[in-house]
C-alpha cells in the first residue's frame, strides 16, 4: 500500500505550530488520549517548525508517541512558513494546536484552533 492510499483513509488531523514545551507536549498527550476514547485509530500530526528547532522536536516527538503503541500515527514536519497556505488548501477538519512563537492564522471554516501558553483551553 503506497503513501498516497494510506493518507487517504481517513486520519484525524492534529497540526502544531510553535515552541514544544512541556505544556504542548501535554497538551498533544491529551489529544491523543481523547482519539483512543472516541475510538480513533489513525492519526495524522503535523508540526510545522522554525529554523533550528530540530532537537528539541525530536525530544519531544519521542514523549508523545512512547505512550502510544495501539495507533496509527503519521507523522509529517513542514517550514512553519507554509503554514497558512497548508491550511488553505486542505479540506476536511484540522486541529491546529498553536504554542509560543507560532505564525499568525486567519480562521477557516474547517479549523478548530487551541493555544497552549498564552491562557488557551
Amino acid at each position: 500500500m503506497g503513501a498516497g492510499s494510506l493518507l487517504s483513509q481517513g486520519f484525524l488531523k492534529i497540526w502544531f505550530a510553535g515552541e514544544l514545551d512541556d505544556e504542548a507536549i501535554e497538551r498533544l498527550r491529551r489529544k491523543i488520549a481523547e482519539a483512543l476514547a472516541r475510538h480513533e485509530r489513525r492519526i495524522l500530526f503535523r508540526f510545522y517548525l522554525n529554523e533550528g528547532s530540530r532537537e528539541p522536536y525530536y525530544e519531544a516527538l519521542r514523549r508523545i508517541l512512547l505512550d502510544n503503541v495501539s495507533l496509527s500515527i503519521v507523522i509529517e514536519e513542514r517550514p512553519a512558513s507554509e503554514l497558512q497556505n497548508d491550511l488553505e488548501r486542505e479540506s476536511g477538519e484540522i486541529l491546529l494546536i498553536v504554542g509560543r512563537g507560532a505564525p499568525r492564522t486567519l480562521p477557516g471554516p474547517n479549523l478548530v484552533v487551541e493555544e497552549v501558553g498564552r491562557g488557551g483551553r
